[in-house]
C-alpha cells in the first residue's frame, strides 16, 4: 500500500472547486470542503475527503441534486424539525444545528429533527458546533439509502446502518469534551479505507454472507465480490452497540416517518436523520467558573490513571483528535493511491485536473 501526504488549504480547495463546479452555491462549497478535511485532519479518514466519489456517483445518477433545499417542517421553541429533501448533507446539518443552537441559547433547550439529508459527515462535528456555541449536545444518527450493513446481536444477517452517536459537552475556556462513535465496532467508511488500501480488518469486527468471521473488508462490499451474499460488520460491545443502534433508527428517522434503513430505495447514496437535543449549561449551573472547575478536575483525575503502555497515555474524548489535527496540519493529510484515483476520476468529470493542485 502506497500513499502520499496532501497540504490541507491544497485540498480544501480542490473540494471546493469540485463543489462549487457541480453546480451548489459558494457557501454549500466552502462548508463541505472545511467538513470533509477537518475530518481527515482528525485522523477520521473514513468520513474524510474520500467520501467525494460517492457523492458525485450520486449527482451523476440523480440522486444528488444542488437545487435541493432544506425545508422547516415545525419551527417552535424547543423543537425544530426540518425536511432535508435530500439537499448536500454538510451544509444542511450545520444550519440545522446552528439554527437549534439560536434556540437553545434563548429558551435554554432544543430538540432537533433533520430529516432525510444526503451523507452528513462526521457526527462529531456538529457536537463541536454545539460547544462553540456554548452548549451541550446528543446527537443520534440512521443511515438508510442502502442495504443494512450491521448485524444485531447474535444475528448472521445485517438489520442496522452504523448508526452513530455523539455528546458534546463545553469546557468554558478549554477544548471541549467530544464523545463520537459509530455503534458498529468499526465505521463502514473505515471498512472502505481498509479495502482501498488492500489491509484487513482486525478479528472480531465483520462476518461474512454466511454470518462466519473474517477479516477481508471486502465481505461488506457488494462490488468487491459479485454474486456472494454481503457480509455485515458487528456492533460493539455486543448487545449494548446493537441496543444503541435500534434506538438511533427509531429516534432520527423512525418517529418521523424519514428514510429508514428497511424501506426506502437502495440508491448510489447515503440517507441520513439527525437528532439532537441541545442544553443550554447555564441553565443546570449559572456560575461559569464553577461549571468550569468541575469538568476540569475530574478530567484532570481520569487523565492522571496510570496508563498500561507508557507510550499511550490516557485521554479523554476529543484528546486524539485534536493532537492528530496538530499532527497532520504540519506533516500532511495521508490518502491511499485507491482513494487518490477515485478523486481524480470524481474531479475529472468536472473538467478539473487534481494533479494540479
Amino acid at each position: 500500500m502506497t500513499y502520499r501526504l496532501h497540504r490541507p488549504d491544497t485540498l480544501r480547495t480542490l473540494v471546493h472547486d469540485m463543489v462549487t463546479r457541480a453546480g451548489w452555491t459558494e457557501a454549500e462549497a466552502q462548508e463541505t470542503a472545511h467538513h470533509l478535511v477537518l475530518a481527515n485532519l482528525s485522523g477520521h479518514d473514513s468520513h474524510g475527503v474520500g467520501m467525494l466519489p460517492l457523492y458525485f456517483q450520486s449527482l451523476a445518477d440523480g440522486n444528488l441534486k444542488p437545487d435541493s433545499r432544506p425545508k422547516a417542517r415545525l419551527d417552535a421553541a424547543p423543537f425544530l424539525i426540518i425536511d432535508a429533501q435530500v439537499a448536500l448533507g454538510q451544509p444542511a446539518g450545520r444550519n440545522a444545528v446552528e439554527q437549534a443552537a439560536v434556540m437553545a441559547k434563548a429558551g435554554g433547550v432544543a430538540i432537533l429533527n433533520l430529516l432525510d439529508a444526503h451523507h452528513i459527515g462526521r457526527i462529531g462535528h456538529y457536537a463541536e458546533i454545539a460547544a462553540q456555541a456554548g452548549l451541550i449536545s446528543l446527537f443520534w444518527v440512521n443511515v438508510a439509502g442502502r442495504p443494512p450493513i450491521v448485524a444485531p446481536y447474535a444475528a448472521k444477517q445485517a438489520r442496522f446502518g452504523t448508526n452513530p452517536h455523539a455528546i458534546g459537552i463545553p469546557v468554558p475556556g478549554n477544548d471541549p469534551i467530544i464523545l463520537d462513535f459509530a455503534t458498529s465496532r468499526m465505521a463502514h467508511g473505515k471498512a472502505r479505507v481498509a479495502l482501498n488500501k488492500g489491509v484487513p480488518v482486525p478479528p472480531g469486527y465483520i462476518i461474512d454472507g454466511e454470518g462466519r468471521p473474517t477479516t477481508d473488508p471486502s465481505h461488506v462490499f457488494q462490488h468487491a465480490i459479485p454474486g456472494l451474499p454481503l457480509g455485515a460488520l458487528l456492533p460493539f460491545g455486543d448487545h449494548k452497540g446493537a441496543g444503541l443502534s435500534l434506538i438511533a433508527e427509531l429516534l432520527s428517522a423512525g418517529l418521523m416517518g424519514a428514510a429508514r434503513i428497511d424501506q426506502k430505495p437502495q440508491r448510489s447514496w447515503i440517507i441520513n436523520s439527525l437528532f439532537g437535543v441541545l442544553i443550554d449549561p447555564a441553565r443546570l449551573e449559572p456560575d461559569e467558573a464553577l461549571r468550569k472547575s468541575r469538568i476540569e478536575s475530574y478530567l484532570a483525575f481520569v487523565r492522571a490513571a496510570k496508563p498500561q503502555d507508557e507510550a499511550n497515555p490516557v485521554l479523554a474524548p476529543g484528546d486524539k483528535e485534536r493532537a492528530v489535527r496538530i499532527e497532520r496540519g504540519e506533516s500532511g493529510i495521508p490518502l491511499d493511491d485507491e482513494t487518490w484515483s477515485q478523486i481524480k476520476a470524481a474531479a475529472a468529470r468536472f473538467g478539473i485536473d487534481a494533479e494540479r493542485y
